[in-house]
Parts: C-alpha cells; structure tokens; sequence
C-alpha cells in the first residue's frame, strides 16, 4: 500500500471554551470537512492539526479568524484494522531510517481501515515505501 502527501494545518489556539467550536463554525460555514483531527493541550495554548477536505478553502476560512495557523506536509495512509498493521508501519519506516515524529490515527472498533497521519523525519522517502496491507 502507497502512503499519499496530504497538507495539514496546524493551528495555535487560546486554551479556554469555545475556541475549537468557533474555529471548526469558521469551517462549517465554508462547508469544509474536517477527515482527521487531534488537539493537544498546555497551560496556555492549545494546538489543533487536522486533515480537511479543501486546505485552500480553509486558509481562507482561517484567515477570518483570530487563530494563527502554519501548513505542514503529512504523509496519510490507510492502514488495516487488524493486531500488528501499526507495528509492521512503523517497522517499515524504521527500516528505511525514518523517525515518526507524531502520528494521529482512530477507527471504529468493526470498521476493517483507520486514516493514519504521520509527520515524519523524512517524507520523500516514506512517501517511496511500500506499506503492508
């Protein structure tokens, strides 16, 4: 299986309520679907990186707000919903001298495929390998 580049958007947002709600309405207005998200928090700041169906559209729904955002090349894969598909990814990335930086991933419990978005140290290369499936 091929890994695809896709772009992600990481945003930088105030950590209190209603923050995420009014950027993902900035989104929704723009009728931008969101496939892929995580947010983390600190004290102070929360970031916000997800996969969205029309990265142009939303920059420019972004650029309506007061959040700072910064674009970064991903790789996405899907990987199969089964004991040991994680392990085999990230052995095959290993071996390829690729160091998975992050990685953001769910599925249903009975769905047979998750989205995987992975930063990795070296995306020309892992974007070359070729996945068990």
């Amino acid at each position: 299986m091929k890994a695809v580049e896709r772009t992600q958007i990481t945003v930088f947002l105030g950590n209190r309520p209603g923050v995420v709600a009014d950027l993902c309405a900035a989104l929704t207005r723009e009728e931008i679907s969101i496939q892929a998200m995580t947010v983390l928090d600190t004290v102070d700041v929360g970031t916000m990186r997800m996969i969205v169906d029309d990265p142009e559209k939303a920059q420019q729904a972004l650029k309506g707000t007061a959040a700072a955002f910064v674009l970064v090349p991903v790789l996405s894969l899907v990987i199969p919903n089964r004991g040991g598909a994680f392990a085999e990814i990230a052995a095959t990335m290993a071996n390829a001298g690729i160091n998975i930086e992050y990685v953001y991933a769910t599925c249903l419990p009975d769905a047979p495929r998750s989205l995987g978005v992975f930063r990795v140290s070296d995306l020309a290369t892992a974007l070359k390998l070729e996945y068990p499936d």
